[in-house]
């Protein structure tokens, strides 16, 4: 896999040359009502562009190279590029803990799964598609929420190194934003113009 602390692109093409970065693919109407309670006219804040993402408790940072379509990880103190690689076609956002980090590639509609330890490695490429976008970390309970704009739903997966799907909620009409409440576990998804709270059931045994 793609480690070393080299310059990140593609190529030889400036960063000016490259394509833009990927962002949040257009979400249709409505058809089926939000899961959970909706608040008109509230929402979340715009996630962030995948930069200074915690790894280690904040011993080293990740960030989001949209452009040039790369993850880099850093010193947190120094900002010294420690290592990057490769992250898809199209990657926009990403969460950590102090082993794994999940990078979203919204136009290779996948979660892509990065160890952090001994080195930064593509260990996983999950195919996630409905145009997969905002991500949160239940770090108590080890789930991953990932946002879904093109089909108005919130995925469930557990946070790990082998990470699938485990199910889906209908949100809210362009789910740009997405947070958990650590105590709670409640899910709170950011849409065009409504905020949506979701307190998910514990899932089916068996």
């Amino acid at each position: 896999m793609a480690l070393a602390a080299a310059a990140p692109g593609c190529g030889s093409a400036t960063v000016e040359e490259l394509p833009p970065p990927a962002g949040p693919r257009a979400a249709p109407g409505l058809i089926t009502a939000p899961a959970g309670r909706v608040l008109a006219g509230a929402g979340l804040p715009p996630a962030s562009g995948g930069e200074g993402i915690p790894v280690d408790g904040g011993a080293r940072v990740a960030r989001i190279a949209r452009r040039e379509r790369r993850v880099e990880l850093r010193d947190g103190r120094t900002a010294e590029l420690i290592a990057s690689a490769d992250a898809g076609v199209g990657p926009t956002r990403a969460v950590a803990n102090d082993r794994w980090l999940w990078v979203v590639d919204t136009r290779g509609d996948a979660l892509l799964v990065f160890r952090t330890r001994p080195e930064l490695e593509l260990v996983r490429r999950v195919f996630l598609p409905g145009g997969p976008y905002a991500i949160a970390l239940d770090a108590q309970k080890l789930r991953l929420w990932v946002t879904l704009t093109a089909t108005n739903e919130v995925a469930e997966l557990p946070a790990h190194g082998r990470p699938r799907e485990l199910r889906r909620f209908p949100t809210v009409r362009q789910p740009d934003a997405v947070a958990v409440e650590s105590r709670t576990h409640r899910v709170s998804v950011g849409g065009a113009d409504a905020l949506q709270l979701i307190d998910p059931p514990p899932l089916p045994r068996g």
